[in-house]
């Protein structure tokens, strides 16, 4: 298991006076990128291959939305690892050791700069270090869209500080590229997010879908390729 403390500063705080559901991924993807860095045997695997891991999908199921100025704990591990995907938990507890939050991953190994997926040798995949899966309710990777039309369909714009070092939007900014399309003063308990292709700085569209208590959004290119799919769920 990999932790870290973290502390929830002012820029992590949205203007309901709780956290960002952007800074909350921002905590995952950290820790998640870290613990592949420091593995044993992935960290020399990247090294001399320059091959890296691209997250496929996420699950977080928010418990409750911390405050500024709260010392909080992350935790990551693998639970199983195949040649070509890797699968996670993560976990963010309050000071007292409550779950605020608690989630899966699923992650690819791909080659740069092609993206392409690619299969790492069995032999690394067995000596990477595996703890049992935790225990909570595991949605699919792939989230199905509402069977009718969208409810909205609007043009939205990419900018330039949503790119990362890969090229492409950064897996915590996709909350913010859709935040204005989520109902206001809604309690979220879970977020799904399928990632599919890269989204690059282009124009893009958004679709979105309301029901009782789910939003679902898909974000596509200019060039009509999905690129994220995402499903709030509230209270």
């Amino acid at each position: 298991m990999f932790s870290t403390k973290r502390k929830v500063e002012i820029s992590d705080i949205a203007q309901n006076g709780k956290m960002r559901i952007s800074a909350l991924f921002d905590f995952m993807q950290d820790i998640d990128f870290d613990h592949l860095q420091h593995e044993p045997a992935l960290a020399p695997y990247f090294s001399e291959t320059g091959n890296v891991m691209f997250l496929v999908s996420r699950q977080a199921d928010i418990k409750r939305l911390p405050v500024y100025g709260e010392e909080l704990t992350v935790s990551t591990w693998c639970y199983e690892l195949k040649r070509m995907y890797g699968y996670r938990n993560t976990v963010i507890k309050d000071s007292s050791g409550e779950i605020v939050m608690q989630g899966y991953e699923v992650g690819a190994f791909a080659e740069l700069p092609s993206q392409m997926p690619v299969k790492i040798d069995q032999s690394v995949a067995d000596r990477v270090e595996k703890h049992d899966k935790l225990d909570m309710e595991y949605t699919p990777r792939k989230i199905t869209l509402p069977d009718r039309e969208p409810d909205l369909t609007e043009e939205i714009k990419v900018i330039s500080s949503f790119i990362d070092m890969y090229g492409h939007v950064n897996n915590a900014r996709y909350a913010e590229l859709v935040e204005d399309y989520i109902p206001a003063d809604s309690t979220i308990c879970r977020l799904r997010a399928e990632y599919k292709k890269p989204l690059k700085k282009e124009r893009a569209l958004v679709k979105v879908w309301y029901e009782s208590n789910i939003t679902t959004v898909e974000i596509i290119n200019e060039y009509g390729d999905k690129c994220c799919t995402l499903e709030y769920k509230f209270v």
